[in-house]
């Protein structure tokens, strides 16, 4: 006789993946790969002057109970940009928080741009998230976190999840930029003092020795037609918020605002 599906242990899914880096004869190298369980990483070939590292969650989203760890090394003077393969799909918890923990070490001059996809939550998702990055002054680091409520396309309006999302940025040791998300009833958040009508949002963080003399260049960028945008700089930090009506707006704005700011083109499968 088969067991009650009540009385059946759910099977959860795990995964980590680390890189380290070093610089040799002025190109950025890789030095240290591990990877396990469900987290798969790539590094596709480019003709850009930097790496670009892509992340593969396997398990195809993440429920409650999955755990997932990303983490990289930068030794001095590399560089590296790193995204995941597509946007990360929140699912409905059956039991227990969804985990996904990124670590980043950063050495003397070098350039991270940490640009994953979107991430969808959907109905009764559960998700706990933490970005923590260690830092020294000469270095720089470009971070983005694309946020989308629900797919309009799919009639979907959220009732009820739960998000938090913990940042805490340290240079030279000491705590630069911090940033706390907590989302516990989605209905709340339709208030003119937070995304009204919208389900779309991203951070776009820049931390770096020229932040505060790049404002303008990033103010410039920003006027689109159905995308609400702003950004504010102070102590080499320039901060950039984006609200959109649904992803693909906010989508597309991200992507003409990279490209640009960067001056380098994102990731191939940014455009898939």
């Amino acid at each position: 006789m088969l067991d009650h599906p009540q009385n059946r242990t759910m099977q959860r899914a795990q995964g980590r993946a680390h890189l380290g880096f070093v610089a040799k004869n002025g190109k950025t190298k890789l030095a240290d790969l591990h990877q396990s369980g469900c987290v798969k990483a790539l590094l596709p070939r480019n003709h850009a002057d930097r790496i670009d590292g892509v992340l593969i969650n396997t398990a195809g989203g993440v429920t409650g109970g999955d755990e997932l760890a990303y983490s990289a090394a930068l030794g001095d003077n590399t560089s590296l940009c790193l995204t995941t393969q597509t946007a990360e799909r929140i699912y409905k918890s059956l039991g227990g928080d969804g985990q996904i923990n990124t670590q980043f070490d950063l050495g003397e001059n070098t350039a991270l741009d940490w640009l994953p996809q979107e991430t969808i939550l959907f109905e009764d998702s559960r998700l706990r998230r933490t970005l923590n990055i260690n830092m020294p002054a000469s270095a720089s680091a470009l971070l983005l976190e694309p946020i989308v409520l629900g797919r309009r396309a799919m009639g979907e309006t959220l009732q009820s999840c739960f998000m938090s999302d913990q940042w805490r940025i340290h240079r030279d040791g000491k705590l630069a930029y911090a940033d706390a998300l907590r989302i516990t009833d989605p209905t709340t958040l339709t208030g003119t003092a937070t995304i009204g009508e919208n389900r779309a949002f991203a951070t776009l963080v820049y931390i770096a020795p020229d932040a505060m003399a790049r404002r303008d260049q990033m103010q410039s960028l920003l006027n689109f037609d159905a995308v609400t945008a702003a950004t504010s700089a102070w102590n080499d930090c320039l901060v950039t918020r984006f609200i959109a009506s649904d992803a693909q707006p906010l989508r597309a704005a991200l992507i003409a605002t990279l490209t640009q700011f960067r001056a380098h083109p994102l990731p191939r499968v940014w455009h898939m």
